[in-house]
């Protein structure tokens, strides 16, 4: 196995990446990146991420960023933990990819928008959460069926089951009204009895105590 090295920040979505590692049951080294004080615009950092983000994934001190492919490099790394399971098909790995890229692409910067709509624009911030708030209902609407019909996104647990409610943490906390979506309630519960969630949240926390957030 290659040496692993990921910089994080726990509220980041490299939460998600910690996810995948703990199912994974991989090796890695955790490098905390403070963006609470900006660190990710440092020099130091930028050195490493350019593009001054996380997750940035070293391997083998080779540089891989952006958590689609980190996590489907992840899942390639390890088949067996069944990150992204499918049937096998052609098919079958795209409606994995497609539930990915739905978290990561879709409701990921709708959530950003709720939560800090000040950077999203040069202009007044409360119009851009306005419509980050109606693009992620919409969205949001759209998970709740599709948890209420499968219980898992896939039917059975994936990663994306993660990334998804990592979404809807970021939306609560920029005030977002949970109450339509009752069944994405359930299915953190459901999410929170997994082994590998609970050390990530662990390690989250853990983070927060030693960068001075709690």
């Amino acid at each position: 196995m290659p040496d692993l090295a990921l910089f994080y920040f726990p509220a980041a979505c490299s939460h998600v990446t910690v996810c995948a590692l703990e199912e994974a049951g991989l090796d890695y080294d955790l490098k905390l990146v403070n963006l609470a004080k900006m660190e990710q615009t440092g020099a130091d950092y930028l050195k490493v991420n350019p593009l001054g983000k996380v997750p940035a994934l070293l391997i083998d001190g080779d540089l891989l960023t952006e958590n689609v492919a980190i996590i489907a490099y992840i899942d390639a790394l390890k088949p067996a933990a069944k990150l992204l399971p499918s049937d096998g098909s052609p098919r079958g790995r795209a409606e994995a990819i497609r539930g990915l890229s739905f978290c990561s692409a879709t409701l990921h910067p709708q959530v950003r928008g709720i939560l800090n709509p000040h950077r999203l624009t040069e202009g007044e911030p409360e119009p851009v959460r306005a419509m980050s708030i109606k693009l992620a209902s919409k969205s949001f609407a759209y998970a709740e069926a599709r948890i209420a019909e499968h219980g898992w996104w896939l039917g059975e647990w994936s990663i994306i089951d993660a990334y998804l409610q990592w979404a809807l943490s970021v939306a609560v906390k920029g005030g977002f009204d949970t109450t339509p979506f009752p069944h994405l309630a359930d299915h953190l519960q459901r999410l929170n009895q997994r082994p590998s969630i609970q050390r990530a949240n662990e390690i989250a926390r853990q983070a927060r105590v030693t960068l001075g957030l709690e």
